[in-house]
């Protein structure tokens, strides 16, 4: 199967034309789809075999050992992480980001959620002891989110944790957050745009940076605090064993709106909105006419 980018200049499209339409606080995306195949090319018979319906073989499921093999669910959990944070993200001033590191080398996945779980019970009794402190500054939801640092860092983890609280978020100085954490060093940041880390996480979940040795890998050059620098594309994923969730969250979080409109209501929706992204591509064989899929991402003014 390949997956070619097109000019997206190429795509005009009628006002009648049904397009997916996605509300996610702050962000509307806008999809376009022509010659899917809606139609599912397997039958499951049972968790390591299933019916190819084309050929009409039963064959037997590939075991994956890390989700680096499976890159299309990864793709779909860090699409998911990046709707829940412009969902809920929407009132920046109420929303804090903090990352915890270990100080020696943590390579048990579920420990490092255990100790994200401890931690959040510590801060929680904290704030409740805070008398200078509204209710809805007390009280808050998450998103936890677990980063592999690579080979170059001992394959350890460390943690991102996004607070969205009820009112405007407290002042926490970072050395409170360093003891209530335990386990080493740490940030405290303001959020200043829920799309920006929505991105960021995008980025980083996947992409892992190149250094002088790493031969005959996909390498890009990203934007980092002003300065140029070169990732390998889709290198961290392999870090991400397989069942291991990348993130975890609140109940009750909002979740994105998604509807089938056509073409023309789309843009009414999205005229006080900028075009910030778009991408287009081609998916197929080479001898098949291959399908579209054209997307588009718009802002509030």
């Amino acid at each position: 199967m390949r997956i070619k980018k097109v000019d997206s200049k190429s795509i005009i499209l009628r006002e009648e034309t049904e397009v997916k339409f996605k509300t996610a606080g702050n962000t509307r995306e806008v999809q376009f789809s022509a010659g899917v195949n809606r139609r599912c090319p397997i039958q499951n018979i049972s968790k390591d075999r299933y019916l190819d319906r084309e050929t009409g073989e039963i064959k037997e499921r590939k075991k994956t050992e890390n989700r680096y093999q499976s890159p299309k669910s990864v793709r779909k959990s860090i699409n998911k992480l990046m709707d829940l944070i412009r969902c809920n993200a929407t009132e920046t001033s109420y929303c804090k980001w903090l990352t915890l590191t270990y100080a020696d080398a943590m390579t048990d996945g579920k420990k490092v959620y255990e100790d994200g779980k401890m931690f959040l019970r510590r801060l929680q009794r904290y704030l409740n002891h805070k008398t200078d402190l509204s209710d809805g500054q007390k009280a808050f939801k998450r998103i936890t989110v677990a980063e592999p640092q690579g080979e170059k860092h001992d394959n350890s983890w460390h943690l991102h944790i996004l607070l969205i609280f009820e009112d405007v978020a407290p002042f926490i100085i970072n050395d409170i957050i360093t003891e209530l954490w335990g386990h080493g060093m740490t940030d405290t940041h303001k959020v200043y745009d829920a799309d920006g880390l929505a991105l960021y996480f995008k980025v980083y979940l996947s992409d892992v940076e190149y250094t002088e040795g790493d031969e005959n890998y996909d390498v890009v050059e990203k934007d980092v605090n002003g300065e140029s620098k070169q990732f390998i594309k889709g290198g961290r994923l392999k870090y991400y064993p397989t069942g291991m969730p990348l993130f975890s969250a609140s109940r009750g979080m909002s979740r994105p709106m998604v509807e089938k409109i056509s073409h023309k209501e789309a843009m009414e929706r999205v005229s006080d909105f900028t075009l910030v992204y778009q991408e287009t591509f081609l998916i197929g064989d080479e001898c098949k006419v291959g399908n579209i899929i054209d997307k588009r991402y718009y802002k509030k003014k």
